[in-house]
């Protein structure tokens, strides 16, 4: 018997393109959809950037100041040994640390020279007049010192970051003894910051008012007077003083009407 053929549909044609229209439709939506999720990716990354930029100098900012709090208890306790220097001392301050000083063998506030030594090992912290009181030698430097610098290297003496007003002597009078703290006037500025990016600023323990101070601290440095009070100095205000030709908080020897 034989089996009678069976015919097939032939296949809808408008359905086979409404399939594949279908299908490239579902494609391209996948693809847009990763394209969407690409854009807002970068939007993402563009955003912490942004907020990034805005952090990072806020953070600086409160990285310095930290540290600045560090340098004003430093000074704080450095003018404290100071006042208890001069009470025993018949209100005479210690030297300064002048250079010209150094050789004739007085000891000084930082450091008294060793002259049989070289380099950096002359100057002996551990028998300057203040070291007694003070015997940390982290006290006598700013944290944001750099010593593995090329130009810390480049330092006579490498024990501090802050020098003495050399107004104590007459600069190069070399007075000796120095003057006595009632002699000076309580805003009249002891300590400061020395600018660490002139070595030859630290060849000893003192120096001028011109020879400036470190900009470490947002352009300005940490400075101290003979009353005690330790404050915040900008760049700017600082070399007024320096340049102005009377007697004030920094040139302010007490010897000569316009302390120099």
């Amino acid at each position: 018997m034989k089996k009678t053929a069976v015919h097939k549909a032939p296949p809808d044609i408008d359905s086979l393109i409404a399939t594949v229209r279908d299908q490239r439709a579902g494609e391209a939506s996948a693809l847009l959809c990763s394209a969407f999720t690409l854009i807002e990716l970068l939007v993402v990354i563009a955003i912490i950037g942004i907020l990034a930029a805005l952090l990072l100098p806020t953070l600086s900012k409160a990285k310095n100041q930290a540290i600045q709090t560090v340098d004003i208890n430093n000074l704080k306790q450095i003018t404290t040994a100071v006042q208890l220097y001069v009470t025993d001392n018949q209100d005479i301050l210690p030297a300064p640390n002048w250079l010209m000083q150094d050789y004739s063998g007085y000891p000084g506030w930082l450091y008294t020279l060793d002259p049989s030594a070289s380099g950096p090992a002359q100057f002996r912290i551990e028998e300057g007049l203040l070291w007694s009181t003070l015997k940390n030698q982290a006290l006598y430097m700013c944290p944001m010192d750099n010593t593995n610098s090329a130009l810390f290297s480049e330092r006579d003496q490498q024990l501090s970051s802050y020098a003495i007003n050399g107004a104590v002597i007459g600069f190069n009078r070399t007075n000796y003894p120095a003057a006595k703290l009632s002699t000076m006037r309580p805003d009249d500025v002891a300590f400061w910051e020395t600018d660490e990016k002139e070595p030859h600023n630290f060849n000893d323990g003192a120096n001028f008012p011109l020879e400036g101070i470190s900009a470490r601290h947002l352009n300005g440095a940490i400075k101290a007077t003979f009353g005690g009070s330790v404050s915040y100095s900008r760049l700017g205000a600082w070399y007024l003083l320096v340049y102005d030709t009377n007697k004030n908080s920094l040139w302010c020897y007490p010897g000569s009407p316009d302390g120099r």
